[in-house]
């Protein structure tokens, strides 16, 4: 069995910001303070459960409470809402993704300027009633393409996306709505991180027999991802987390990619990796023979791996480089995303290896005048002074790189 693990999968720059802030607060919170999230602070009940364990009390009404501080998701809210809670004299907490907050600033514009606003995404989700609010919730939403037909003709429409949207759909109910205007602007407002989660895991799907999606079940992205997988695999199992693998399924396949929500965090992604690989060690155990009675009298269900053919009888059943034998029991990180998570060898050792003279991928996570932060997934970020940046002399590091690149 080979293991791929798609690029750019786990917490997206938006999600990861939202969490830091949120263990920031704790870290600051004095003896006897309250603090809420309106609403779950990301779309994944392990997360919010481990900060509900750390004191972090979920909320879905403002009116519930009269004091103390409110972390604001990363999905944010409305204009109406925010005003609302500081008169309340709530201490609020933003963590707003900062993507999000441009399509609030854009609508927001557009809408003062006599635009009809279109938001292409699901009514239903935090986001987008989020990005209604700043229209006066005056927004048409359209998901569907028969919505889009039947939608009336204005003088003037600004069509933004939910940024977890795909590609595919956005360009579809776009050029449908385009047709109802005199004037129509277009802003394609699909993170780029959303982007580059879907092609990775696209590609992939492409090429393994079976996919792992891993991320919350009312995930909006996840699902997304799930629906991707589907169009070019056959195998797709969408779980939470690694008691929901089915083991004894996920065993007779050859290939199998494994790809992440973005509220999906590095621990449940390496529990699932660790969990895949006693698959591997019980398919070892088979072929070299040893504890072969227990193997047999082994029930199925609980995840047992049985030999398919002679040629796989034949593999001596290690972990080994992708070099060996096709017919090797292999791991490919190759497709390791170490912005991310880190290398497959962190999971083992914790962290990744870094050296002088290595080439590592990274996030831009904060800018100052004189260098940029980089998040290279190591115990601390990478620092690029303001004359390392380019070869040519930078007047503003804002014109070269920005927060999220």
């Amino acid at each position: 069995m080979k293991i791929y693990i798609a690029d750019y999968a786990g917490f997206c720059f938006g999600v990861k910001r939202a969490v830091e802030i949120a263990e920031g607060a704790l870290s600051q919170l004095n003896k006897g303070e309250k603090i809420y999230s309106l609403g779950p602070l990301v779309h994944n009940p392990q997360v919010v459960d481990k900060f509900n364990e750390k004191g972090i009390k979920v909320i879905n009404n403002a009116d519930e409470i009269d004091d103390g501080k409110i972390i604001i998701r990363s999905h944010g809210i409305s204009g109406k809402l925010q005003k609302r809670l500081e008169d309340k004299n709530l201490q609020l907490i933003d963590g707003t993704c900062p993507y999000v907050k441009s399509v609030h600033n854009k609508v927001n514009k557009y809408h003062e300027d006599g635009y009809k606003i279109v938001i292409i995404g699901d009514k239903n989700h935090p986001e987008v009633i989020g990005i209604n609010g700043w229209c006066n919730d005056e927004a048409i939403i359209i998901n569907k393409e028969d919505e889009a037909e039947n939608m009336p003709n204005y003088d003037k429409i600004c069509i933004v996306s939910q940024t977890t949207n795909t590609q595919e759909k956005f360009q579809k109910l776009s050029d449908i709505i385009a047709k109802k205007g005199k004037e129509v602007k277009i802003f394609n407002t699909i993170c780029n991180a959303t982007n580059q989660r879907q092609s990775a895991c696209e590609e992939l799907a492409k090429k393994v027999e079976a996919m792992i999606v891993i991320g919350g079940h009312h995930s909006s992205n996840t699902n997304k991802l799930a629906e991707i997988s589907k169009k070019y695999c056959s195998n797709v199992y969408h779980i939470e987390t690694h008691d929901e693998l089915p083991l004894h399924e996920i065993s007779k396949f050859n290939t199998v990619g494994i790809t992440a929500g973005a509220s999906t965090p590095d621990w449940i992604i390496e529990e699932v990796y660790k969990k895949m690989t006693e698959i591997m060690e019980k398919t070892n155990a088979v072929l070299t023979g040893e504890d072969s009675t227990q193997e047999q009298d082994h029930n199925p269900a609980e995840g047992s791996t049985q030999v398919q053919d002679s040629k796989q009888a034949e593999s001596s059943g290690e972990i080994v480089n992708s070099a060996e034998p096709e017919d090797s029991v292999q791991i490919d990180n190759s497709g390791v995303n170490n912005n991310d998570f880190g290398s497959m060898d962190s999971f083992a050792n914790e962290l990744p290896t870094i050296y002088g003279g290595a080439i590592v991928k990274g996030t831009v996570v904060k800018i100052t005048d004189e260098e940029v932060f980089v998040d290279i997934g190591w115990k601390s970020e990478g620092v690029i002074p303001l004359d390392e940046l380019s070869s040519t002399k930078v007047l503003d590091i804002n014109d070269i790189v920005k927060v999220g690149d």
